[in-house]
């Protein structure tokens, strides 16, 4: 059923973004934001804070950013490739409902997600400073009133200063389409996946001290997992879905990329990921990394997922 949204995406990809429009009066900024409008369950997983929109096609979002998560920050206090790229997926939907006319309930398809951030941040420890997405829409279509594909581009800041940048390309399918594309398929809530979980590579070596955090199990193979994902682990699974989400695939590629680099922590600066496909649940899904090095002597590293044989993702990290 994927394919059918696959061929959608390859004949818009090229023509099919003809005309941006936006419709609504200018909003005053938002803060709090609504966790529901960045689908998380609880308020310490939300991370944009206030909106501000400037036209049609530019807003701006301001974020925070943790001291100390589980995830999102590392032992010694650096920020994680998840955290960039988490914060561009949440100023996504954040702006989708909240200004150009998404309904809460509509499914996000996501295709492209690539983000920068600069190395010396990466290099030195996190700051308490806020964070501020500029953000354009940069391709939109519609069908009839509601987006129905969607990219942008955004400019990272923190106290004012271009850090990084990321984009984001995805689709939008209405309950009643993603009901037909997807038809019946088993969720995360059924207990068979949580006690078929295969087991864990050992914690410390992707840089993790609990087993619920790691998304890695062992093979035969050197350089190839297989994907795990407990579904009690309300960081990955905070809601009931019937596919593994995208950000764990990420954690799945960063965890990877670290098994493959045992020097240390590997802290790319910048990524570049595409989704051709859902991942399911209670099909094996191989994880496999390879590393490059650049004349410069940089690091970067290829993740592939494979399941059923087809593939499902790249996700590319570079230091």
């Amino acid at each position: 059923m994927a394919s059918k949204i696959r061929d959608v995406h390859r004949g818009a990809h090229h023509a099919v973004f003809p005309e941006i429009t936006a419709g609504g009066p200018p909003s005053l900024p938002v803060l709090p934001v609504d966790r529901t409008l960045v689908h998380r369950a609880h308020l310490y997983d939300a991370l944009p804070t206030q909106l501000t929109r400037h036209d049609d096609t530019h807003f701006t979002v301001s974020a925070r950013w943790p001291r100390d998560h589980r995830l999102f920050v590392t032992s010694d206090g650096r920020y994680t490739a998840s955290l960039v790229l988490e914060t561009i997926r949440q100023t996504t939907l954040l702006v989708s409902h909240a200004q150009l006319g998404v309904p809460l309930g509509h499914h996000f398809v996501m295709w492209e997600l690539c983000h920068r951030l600069d190395a010396e941040l990466l290099a030195r420890g996190t700051a308490p400073e806020g964070v501020t997405l500029d953000v354009e829409v940069t391709e939109l279509r519609r069908r009839g009133a509601v987006p129905a594909g969607v990219a942008m581009e955004m400019t990272i800041r923190m106290a004012g200063h271009a850090v990084g940048s990321g984009s984001i390309r995805f689709n939008i399918t209405s309950p009643a389409a993603y009901e037909r594309i997807r038809g019946s398929v088993p969720a995360s809530d059924d207990p068979a996946f949580a006690d078929a979980l295969p087991d864990p590579v050992d914690p410390p070596t992707v840089h993790h001290t609990r087993e619920c955090d790691v998304v890695l199990a062992d093979t035969d193979e050197p350089g190839r997992w297989q994907l795990r994902a407990d579904p009690a682990n309300e960081l990955f699974f905070d809601r009931v879905n019937d596919h593994i989400p995208a950000m764990v695939l990420v954690e799945a590629a960063q965890q990877a990329a670290n098994m493959l680099v045992p020097r240390g922590r590997f802290s790319p600066s910048s990524s570049e990921m595409n989704f051709s496909r859902y991942v399911e649940f209670g099909i094996p899904c191989r994880i496999e990394a390879r590393p490059f090095t650049a004349e410069d002597g940089t690091t970067s590293v290829s993740i592939t997922g494979h399941q059923d044989e087809q593939l499902a993702f790249v996700i590319r990290f570079a230091r």
